[in-house]
């Protein structure tokens, strides 16, 4: 990156705002000092200073303490910074060398020792004023010095040695000013490659796919990138500066605090969001302090694990399908042929028929897991969800002998989603098939709703498949989505696990929940 662009407008602000507080410092200097001077010209007794002039010292320090006191009232209210730019520092030095000379002139020249007081001042012209112009402040000191000189050593006041002292203070002025420069310039180059390391740390995590946030002991939070806000903030919060965590992170980060060693932790950040791995880490080694939080969307991780897995199945079909699936075949044959035989009593008739039930049963769930190993990746497409559901319903219902109620409700009617019709249709026909089942069992009427709308937190498309059922026990829930998991005798254990992993290769998500008719409400948010 280059160092120009990273190092101009911060770090002239930030040096700014430094040579306003090096001002601000010789502000109150220059008021100590002037005051001071006051209180030894009032005591008539010592002399020490305006002893050659009193009249011109009397005026020179009034006007340079009122002058001092005005720029450090106006430097109180300077919130924009402008005494401490090149320019009105400059005037501000030069007028405190002209008043200091004033000042030794009418005290008696350099051997008053008040040109120690030029030293100061063009130290700090040093630190304040950057280039060479700052060279000109002891430059006008040293000719203002020699001019005094030159003036009391033609009225008497002073010697030939006073004209060497000057020349020793010009050597201190230039000594001074250039040190200060030059210690001021390797600040600043100092400053200005920690300034740029700044700010490429800070675009590298700005541009980081991973979340980062720093969080207080309370849940405020002090530091986030792009990526976090985007991953925690909800839609309907859109613009707004997020100050806390949500309050589901927050409860994970409390359970970190208390635990001893779980650093990871999946959450979302509402119901239908998407689905999110946190780590923490203290900043300081103690977890009841400022914390780290680094954030992931676990799509991708899914994802890795999802090839992985499809790999390890692909295998394991090839497996079922040279090892178990002809000895099925065979078995069920040798079943039906058996079965048509004349000389079978009911009883034999029945185990056959238990044969062929489970061959089938086990048929079945052979062609799922081959189906999951071939299992293409997801074309989505733009479709009218009215219209397809319609189409979707028909197409469902045609050869069921009892025809089933299939009730569409879409809010708003036009609304459209991108998905792979096949997945999605592959979807709802499990999840319709499970729904009219129960809801049959329940109530003897196979029925089903289809229900489609626009979620109000996150402002996603979502569509509802909901059943007249007896429900789901809670203690089932968690595992419904499991492979191989099954309530029912007959059944594969595949089905859910099929339509969830359906689901997300399409950047969806498919959860449950209990609906109110008291049935089963299986939900597909459209994830954007």
């Amino acid at each position: 990156m280059d160092t120009k662009l990273a190092s101009t407008p911060d770090i002239e602000e930030q040096q700014l705002l430094q040579r306003s507080a090096i001002l601000k410092v010789y502000n109150y200097y220059r008021v100590f000092i002037a005051s001071v001077l006051l209180l030894l010209f009032l005591e008539p007794e010592t002399q020490l200073v305006g002893n050659v002039d009193p009249d011109l010292f009397n005026a020179t320090i009034l006007l340079y303490l009122a002058a001092n006191i005005l720029i450090v009232v106006f430097s109180l209210f300077d919130h924009k910074d402008a005494l401490a730019k090149t320019i009105p520092s400059f005037i501000i030095l030069a007028m405190d060398i002209v008043c200091l000379v004033l000042l030794m002139s009418a005290s008696g020249g350099v051997s008053s020792g008040l040109g120690n007081f030029l030293i100061f001042a063009s130290a700090f012209g040093g630190g304040l004023i950057v280039g060479r112009i700052s060279t000109v402040l002891p430059a006008i000191a040293f000719i203002l010095t020699i001019y005094d000189e030159i003036y009391l050593f033609f009225l008497d006041i002073n010697t030939l040695q006073s004209f060497f002292n000057a020349g020793l203070l010009g050597i201190a002025l230039f000594l001074a000013n250039t040190l200060i420069q030059y210690l001021n310039r390797q600040l600043r180059a100092k400053e200005g490659e920690v300034v740029a390391l700044g700010q490429i740390n800070q675009m590298v995590i700005e541009r980081m796919k991973m979340g980062i946030v720093v969080v207080s002991e309370d849940g405020e939070i002090r530091l986030i990138n792009k990526s976090a806000e985007l991953l925690l903030a909800t839609p309907n919060v859109d613009g707004k500066l997020l100050k806390t965590l949500p309050y589901t992170l927050k409860d994970r980060l409390s359970e970190w605090k208390q635990a001893s060693t779980r650093q990871s932790v999946i959450f979302h950040t509402y119901e239908s969001g998407r689905e999110l791995l946190a780590n923490f880490s203290a900043l300081t080694g103690d977890r009841n302090s400022d914390t780290l939080v680094f954030l992931e969307d676990s799509s991708e991780i899914q994802q890795q694990a999802q090839q992985l897995k499809l790999a390890a199945v692909g295998r394991l079909s090839a497996s079922i399908a040279h090892e178990i699936r002809n000895p099925l075949g065979a078995i069920s044959h040798a079943a039906q042929l058996l079965g048509e035989s004349e000389f079978l009593d009911k009883e034999d008739l029945r185990l056959t028929e238990i044969i062929q039930n489970h061959t089938i049963r086990m048929n079945r769930v052979i062609e799922n897991v081959l189906h999951l190993s071939r299992r293409k990746n997801a074309e989505p497409q733009q479709i009218d969800l009215k219209d397809w559901l319609d189409q979707f319903a028909i197409e469902f219902s045609t050869g069921m002998q009892d025809q089933p109620e299939i009730d569409i409700a879409v809010d708003p009617a036009d609304m459209a989603v991108d998905v792979d019709p096949g997945h999605l249709a592959q979807v709802l026909g499990n999840l319709c098939q499970n729904g009219l089942r129960y809801s049959s069992q329940h109530t003897g009427e196979s029925k089903v709703k289809l229900a489609a709308g626009i979620e109000f937190v996150s402002g996603n498309a979502f569509l509802d498949v909901v059943d007249y059922g007896p429900g789901i026990e809670d203690e089932l829930v968690q595992n419904l989505f499991e492979p191989f998991y099954t309530t029912e005798s007959t059944g594969t254990g595949l089905g859910l696990y099929l339509s969830k992993e359906l689901c997300e290769a399409n950047h969806a998500r498919l959860s449950y929940n209990r609906a109110a008719t008291g049935g089963s409400c299986f939900r597909i948010s459209f994830l954007e």
